[in-house]
């Protein structure tokens, strides 16, 4: 409960960080961790259902005017002849267990080339670009038999879920803890340069934990849309707008009034 609270305090209003301006920087990496943790959770489940999806396209394409062939102990069996081509210039796919083929398809986007005891995908800039981005060649070694069309590949990735969910969101931590540190630290030196020429000036390491704890209202606003997986939108930058506000209100609400200075009278809060 006292994560939550700190959550709901630092989502509803600026003076409420004054409460988190001196705490040990440990206690800040701890909540960061806690709520990056949580989020990633919430993003890595979300996007089961636009895996599934992404399958479901992928597997129509790959079985219209498919050749008929099957994966036995590691190889290609297969009675079409060879090369045989289907797809598009988006999606491309080659079946070629003679050798004539050894090279990906530039002007496709992504393709895949099934030889006879691997397969080769690629990744293209565009369609038209001649050029190939990525390429990786995956032996066929371990991967279950039976014929290969949509239906496999259903079996195959939902097979894989259980792995894939917790690998995405052991990676969506490291890249959110990561990229949350980086943002406070510069933020934070910046921000201390600036502070030496003010009355009353915040400490380093108290911009750091009001930096850290900023990122809380942020993440949490992307979070939700990626969790509503609406389109159209500049997730970086509705989080750089929602980090700034939240940034800026929190370095003036933690400041120290000026000794001598005559109180002024109290504002509401913005939020």
């Amino acid at each position: 409960m006292g994560f939550l609270r700190s959550v709901i305090s630092l989502c509803s209003g600026f003076a409420n960080y004054r409460a988190y301006r001196d705490l040990p920087l440990t206690t800040s990496l701890k909540h960061l961790l806690k709520l990056v943790a949580f989020l990633a959770l919430v993003v890595a489940v979300s996007g089961v259902p636009t895996v599934l999806e992404g399958i479901d396209g992928f597997a129509q394409r790959f079985d219209d005017h498919r050749p008929d062939f099957s994966i036995q102990d590691g190889k290609i069996v297969s009675e079409a002849k060879q090369p045989y081509l289907w797809g598009s210039n988006d999606v491309r796919f080659v079946l070629d267990t003679t050798g004539a083929v050894t090279a990906p398809d530039s002007n496709a986007a992504f393709g895949v080339l099934f030889t006879s005891d691997s397969f080769l995908y690629w990744v293209s800039p565009t369609n038209t670009s001649g050029t190939v981005l990525s390429t990786h060649l995956q032996s066929l070694r371990g991967f279950p038999n039976g014929a290969v069309n949509g239906d496999y590949f259903h079996r195959l990735i939902r097979a894989l879920l259980w792995l894939l969910v917790p690998l995405g969101w052991l990676l969506l931590v490291l890249l959110g803890m990561l990229s949350c540190l980086v943002q406070a630290y510069l933020f934070a030196v910046v921000a201390s340069l600036m502070e030496r020429s003010m009355p009353s000036p915040l400490q380093l390491s108290q911009l750091l934990n009001i930096a850290i704890h900023a990122c809380t209202p942020a993440a949490i606003a992307i979070t939700a849309y990626i969790a509503m997986r609406l389109h159209d939108l500049n997730l970086w930058l509705i989080y750089l707008i929602v980090y700034g506000i939240f940034l800026v209100g929190a370095t003036n609400a933690c400041r120290d009034p000026v000794k001598g200075a005559q109180p002024r009278a109290p504002e509401d809060d913005l939020f």
